[in-house]
């Protein structure tokens, strides 16, 4: 019976970080609008024309939307930032123990990888926010 407590506490932690993994990259998304960030990524104003369909004129105005609230939603990620990062460590060092030695250190280089976007967004958007 414990195993199989055990097996759904295991089950829930990695169903609630890949909620969070895809919610923070959602975010992360929608708050990167104008900030450098690399093509290939997505942006908020990019789904939202593919999804609806949006004009060019639509598209602008949409960005031009997330511009002006941008600097806003910059400052509420940066208050709550040390908490998401204080959970997702606490999650890695949960889901560690769980995997095999090799996909331990796929999953590093994952979080690596994970971690340097999140340092490459935070400094576009720091130098962006410097532009007059």
């Amino acid at each position: 019976m414990a195993d199989k407590s055990k097996a759904w506490a295991v089950g829930l932690l990695v169903a609630v970080a890949v909620v969070g993994l895809v919610a923070g990259a959602a975010l992360e998304a929608w708050i990167g609008v104008g900030r450098g960030r690399c093509a290939d990524r997505t942006t908020y104003s990019g789904y939202l024309t593919r999804e609806l369909h949006l004009s060019g004129a639509q598209h602008d105005s949409v960005v031009a939307v997330l511009h002006r609230h941008q600097p806003k939603m910059r400052a509420i990620i940066q208050v709550v930032r040390p908490q998401l990062d204080s959970e997702r460590a606490l999650v890695a060092e949960e889901i560690r123990p769980i995997l095999t030695p090799a996909q331990r250190e796929s999953y590093q280089r994952l979080l690596d990888r994970d971690r340097a976007e999140r340092a490459r967004a935070d400094s576009t958007a720091a130098a962006q926010a410097k532009k007059p």
